[in-house]
């Protein structure tokens, strides 16, 4: 079987945050052994679990399965973030590398390597 690192994406975000087994069974709606047995690698969770435990973490189900660096959800976007997206759409590239630059003070290197990756591969495509 190939590696899955759910469990150890999961143990490290609960680890990360000071998150107790207990709260996050609770936040997920299961129990807190069903979570011991999945950051510990003994069973692997079903896809609505996953879906709840992304949800209870704030992260989303990609990062959880390992397909992404980066931990944040598309979901439930305030006004504020909509306004930013719609702008950053228009802006023409040397203003996008602008914003880029000005908001990697603020990324981890997991999203500063997500993102030169997306860079790369739209150059690659375009």
């Amino acid at each position: 079987m190939q590696n899955f690192p759910f469990s150890s994406l999961l143990r490290s975000i609960m680890d990360e945050r000071g998150i107790s087994q207990k709260w996050l069974a609770e936040a997920a709606n299961t129990t807190e052994a069903t979570i011991s047995r999945y950051i510990n690698g003994v069973h692997q969770p079903n896809v609505l679990l996953i879906m709840s435990i992304a949800k209870a973490l704030n992260v989303s189900v990609d990062y959880l399965l390992g397909t992404t660096a980066i931990p944040g959800r598309n979901l439930d976007k305030t006004p504020e973030l909509k306004l930013l997206i719609r702008c950053y759409s228009k802006a023409s590239d040397r203003d996008k590398k602008l914003l880029w630059s000005i908001l990697e003070d603020y990324m981890t290197d997991d999203e500063k390597d997500a993102i030169l990756h997306s860079h790369l591969k739209e150059k690659t495509i375009g």
